[in-house]
């Protein structure tokens, strides 16, 4: 997998479009085309680029099939030899993703080149930059609207700035209903015990599973409380705090009950602290995954509060991008 900064400065230099302060996003003109660049979030990690373009055809009053979309990601995966581009098509708009695959300079050229196919292959069937919405033709932009790209004229987006000011006051009259939210936290936090009991068992203490525990827990918190604030992620923590403790004392009495047949899982639960008293090499091994386990958790915690407050810092606004 390629350093996800190269490859989209490479394209950048390229295409001879600007990047971004952030290099998380490509966006201008290309041969006449508007079109968009940005990095695709897997699993937290920003891996793979997508590519978007909108096209519409005056003379035939209609915009790119599904039977040519098939073509073109054919096309480009045989070139490549790869299974590298996977394509969606909405409306007016075309979605590439290109798949990190192999080093840096061989993933810019196939994505330029692919690129650069995808525009020729549109010209030469007539198609012209439009509406990603309503498929109209004049005034048409890139822009960021609720963290999200796209390719409207002037129309699009106003309607969106319209909408996007009505959800701010409504939310801004929300309240966020922290019994629901404790409700949705412990039920996350209860998805990342059960990672750490099934990867405890395997004698191992994941990032996964840390990763797991402090994802559910924000992500679930802020579903059923409708929004989260401060005192909202300082309850996420104390329940993160609280179950990963609980995980690894089931963990280990599930160890117990495993190693001693003739104990139940009960008295296994209770005679933790008696073992832990009685033997030193327990006890380290105890107190060592319970801290890795809490290390882990925090960090999965961390990238997912940095990915909520920036996504809601940015969820009503909207940026003409140039």
């Amino acid at each position: 997998m390629a350093n996800i900064f190269k490859v989209m400065k490479g394209i950048s230099e390229t295409l001879n479009l600007p990047l971004d302060q952030s290099k998380s996003y490509i966006a201008g003109n290309y041969n006449g085309y508007t079109i968009i660049i940005n990095r695709v979030s897997v699993s937290g990690y920003y891996s793979n680029i997508n590519f978007s373009i909108t096209a519409f055809n005056p003379s035939t009053n209609a915009t790119i099939t599904p039977d040519s979309v098939t073509n073109l990601v054919e096309n480009i995966n045989s070139k490549t030899k790869k299974k590298f581009a996977n394509a969606s098509l909405k409306n007016c708009r075309l979605d590439v993703t290109f798949t990190n695959i192999g080093k840096a300079s061989t993933l810019i050229l196939n994505i330029c080149n692919s690129i650069a196919y995808i525009v020729q292959t549109l010209q030469m069937n007539y198609f012209i930059p439009c509406d990603e919405f309503s498929g109209r033709t004049e005034n048409v932009m890139p822009v960021i609207t609720a963290n999200e790209f796209h390719i409207v004229d002037s129309i699009s987006y106003n309607e969106i700035n319209s909408r996007l000011s009505y959800e701010s006051n409504v939310e801004s009259n929300t309240k966020e209903n922290f019994a629901g939210g404790i409700i949705g936290g412990l039920l996350g936090a209860l998805i990342g015990v059960l990672c750490i009991i099934l990867i405890g068992q395997l004698n191992y203490v994941s990032v996964i599973s840390g990763i797991v525990m402090g994802y559910a827990t924000f992500a679930l918190y802020k579903k059923f409380a409708r929004k989260i604030s401060w005192i909202g992620i300082i309850i996420c923590f104390v329940i993160m705090i609280l179950m990963i403790y609980f995980a690894m004392q089931i963990n280990y009495a599930i160890w117990i009950v495993r190693y001693y047949s003739d104990i139940n899982i009960l008295d296994a639960f209770s005679a933790i602290p008696e073992i832990k008293e009685y033997s030193s090499e327990f006890a380290n091994e105890y107190n060592q995954d319970l801290v890795l386990c809490y290390l882990f958790s925090l960090m999965g915690a961390i990238i997912t509060l940095i990915d909520l407050l920036r996504t809601q810092k940015n969820k009503f606004s909207s940026t003409i991008i140039k």
